[in-house]
C-alpha cells in the first residue's frame, strides 16, 4: 500500500504532480524529481534554496535543516517527510557510487583493450614487412635458376620416366 493511503501509477502520479511542478521557479516538468515538486507544492509553498543550487555538501543540507523551525506535529510530518526523502536520497546516492565504480572499470577495459589492439597492429604490421622482405628474398635466389634452366636442354617429360620404370 503507498505511503499516501491510496493506489496510483507511477505514470499517473508523474503526469499530475509534473504539471503542477510547471509553475514552480526553477523545476521543469520534465525533471525526474517534478511529480515530487509538485506534490510539495500543494502541501507548501516552494522555497528554494540557492546555497544548495551550486553545490550540495552534508553541512550545507544540515544548516538549512535547522533553520526550518517547527514546533509539535508539524516538526513530526516534517520530520516523516525528511526520513522518506533522505532515504530515497541514500538509495539514489548508492547507486551512483556503484555505477561510477562500474564507468571506471569499464574505462580501464577500454584502455587495456586498445593496448592490445595497438600491439596486435604492430605485430600484423611486422609479419606483413616480413613477408614482403621474405618475398624479395625468394624472388632474388629463384629468378638465377630459372634462367639457369631455361638454358639447359629439356629433358623427357617425367610421365616419360615413370612409364620407363613401370615398364622393366
Amino acid at each position: 500500500m503507498p505511503l499516501w493511503g491510496h493506489k496510483e501509477s507511477e505514470a499517473e502520479s508523474g503526469r499530475q504532480h509534473g504539471a503542477e511542478a510547471r509553475s514552480i521557479p526553477g523545476w521543469l516538468a520534465t525533471d525526474p524529481l517534478s511529480g515530487v515538486a509538485g506534490l510539495l507544492n500543494r502541501w507548501a509553498a516552494p522555497v528554494l534554496w540557492e546555497a544548495l543550487d551550486e553545490k550540495v555538501t552534508r553541512l550545507l543540507v544540515e544548516d538549512a535543516v535547522e533553520r526550518v523551525k517547527l514546533r509539535g506535529a508539524k516538526l513530526k510530518a516534517a520530520g516523516q517527510v525528511g526520513w522518506l526523502f533522505l532515504s530515497a536520497l541514500r538509495t539514489v546516492y548508492r547507486k551512483t557510487l556503484t555505477q561510477d565504480a562500474e564507468i571506471r572499470k569499464l574505462r580501464d577495459e577500454v584502455v587495456a583493450l586498445q593496448e592490445r589492439q595497438l600491439v596486435m597492429k604492430e605485430t600484423i604490421e611486422s609479419a606483413v614487412t616480413q613477408g614482403d622482405q621474405m618475398e624479395g628474398r625468394c624472388t632474388a635466389l629463384a629468378v638465377p635458376v630459372t634462367k639457369q634452366k631455361s638454358r639447359q636442354k629439356p629433358k623427357m617429360p617425367s610421365t616419360v620416366h615413370v612409364r620407363a620404370l613401370v615398364r622393366k
